[in-house]
This record gives structure tokens, sequence and C-alpha cells, in this order.
């Protein structure tokens, strides 16, 4: 039988305020997250879900935002049915296609099928195209690499494309391992290791790369781990937060040893590069 999920439509003013929302819901057991123009789409677990759940949203209860929602069910097989319908193909750079396992198979170098399962990384999102942008400009050849928060597993296949040497892919959520694990097998990688886990689970290996697309809150309880297992070549590239949150980013990674270099920016997110001293 399906598991059966309930999606969560947020209307946001102003805008603003989702990727606080975000940060909070991620906390409670959402699993995913879609954006859009007046806010955004969270689903849950019906099993996770409870009445007074919203209680721990502070932002729900703030003057400086207008939040309402309407709360809806939807079974995982139609999820994915929906998904399909509305899922073209995604170009990034002039090698790379995202694309699922129903299109046909591009000419790019980088032919990458992703079949989401309720996971984040389609390559639809700013964040995940800033992401990969940077890794096809870095050379990969022969790094070890971890990639905290893989979701689908799209930023670690293309470090394996890319020819790196191993990666380590970790998410805390079941359904982003698995999801992981299917996509590994679809884009016939063999150097990527998943693991359910968290990024204490790393700690004891160092890492040429660190990559990391997850929620600005979830990303700064991550720096004190993060600085644990680079060495003084490490390069950390994250994303998953706005330009407005890059001074403070900066301010804290350096506390870890982190030297900012630069950053992307699309639509206002950010991913930014750093090299550890």
């Amino acid at each position: 039988m399906d598991e059966l999920f309930l999606t969560v439509t947020f209307n946001v003013r102003p805008v603003s305020g989702v990727e606080i929302l975000i940060a909070e819901l991620s906390y409670l057991g959402f699993e995913m997250f879609e954006e859009n123009q007046s806010g955004l789409i969270a689903y849950i677990k019906d099993s996770d879900f409870s009445e007074n759940i919203f209680d721990k949203v502070r932002i729900l209860s703030s003057k400086e935002f207008i939040i309402d929602y309407k709360i809806s069910k939807v079974q995982n097989k139609n999820w994915n049915e929906n998904w399909e319908k509305n899922f073209d193909p995604v170009e990034i750079g002039q090698n790379c296609t995202i694309r699922a396992p129903f299109h046909n198979p591009s000419k790019k170098e980088y032919d990458i099928i992703i079949k989401p399962e309720m996971s984040f990384g389609t390559g639809h999102h700013e964040t995940t195209q800033l992401m990969i942008e940077y890794l096809l400009e870095q050379n990969l050849e022969d790094k070890s690499i971890c990639d905290i928060g893989c979701g689908t597993g799209i930023l670690s296949i293309i470090s394996e494309k890319r020819g790196a040497k191993f990666v380590d892919a970790i998410d805390i959520n079941i359904n982003c391992y698995h999801n992981t694990l299917e996509n590994i097998i679809r884009n016939n990688c063999c150097k990527i290791k998943t693991t359910h886990s968290s990024s204490e689970t790393l700690i004891g290996n160092l890492y040429d790369m660190i990559l990391s697309n997850i929620t600005l809150n979830n990303l700064k309880n991550n720096f004190e781990n993060f600085n644990k297992i680079s060495n003084n070549k490490t390069t950390l590239i994250l994303s998953g937060f706005y330009e407005n949150d890059l001074e403070n980013v900066n301010e804290v990674l350096d506390n870890y040893g982190f030297i900012f270099s630069d950053y992307k920016s699309r639509n206002n997110w950010v991913a930014s590069r750093y090299y550890h001293k």
C-alpha cells in the first residue's frame, strides 16, 4: 500500500518569509518543499503529522508576516504521477542535462537521470543549479567528496561522472537515502557510498571537497562538523540560503577555518565557495 502524505500549501506575505518557514518546518518531519510565487508547498507523512504541530512554528505568529495554509492528502504514487506530468529536462551549462527516466537521452556529456520520489534535487531549483554549475567548473579528478543532505543524490552522481575518487552521500531522511540508492543505479555509478545518517558519522574522515545544499539553519548546525572533516586543502561549496544571509554565513564559517572565495546567485538564492585554512 502506498504511503499517505499530507501537503500543506502556505501563502506567505511577504514571500521573504518562505526561507524561515522552511527552516522551521524541516525540524518537524516535513520531507520536501516546493516554492512557488505565492509561498510554499510542504510534504509530510500522515503518520508524522499532529493537530498541534504548527504550535511550534514561530513564524506563523509573527507580526512581520501574514501566512495562511491549506492541508490536503496525497499518496506517494499520485505525487509522482503529478511530477511526471510537469517534469521537463533541465539544461545546465553547455554539457549537462538533468532528465527523468521517461525522457529520451540527451547528447550532452553529462546526461543525468533523476527520479525524485519525494526528495529534493531535480535540478529545477536555483540552489541545485548553482551547485551543479560549481561542480562543472571544478577539477574533481581523483577527489574525495562528501555530499551532506544528498536528497536525490544528484550532486554525488555528477561528482562521480566528473572523476571523483569516491563520494560519501548522506541524508537524515530515509526517503532521500533510498532515492539516492535508486538514482545511483539509474546512472550506473559505482563510487558513491550512501548512508542514512547525519554528518557526525563522517568524523574521522578527511575530504577534498564538501558539498551541502540544505536549509540555512541546518547548514549552521553542520559547520563544526565541516571543520572536523576538512584538511588544509578542502573546498566547501554550500547552497540553500539567500544573498542577504551570505555575510553572516561567511562570518560564522570564518570561525571554523573556512575562507570565503566567491559566490553565485540566481533569483536571490546563493551558492558559495570556501577554502579551509
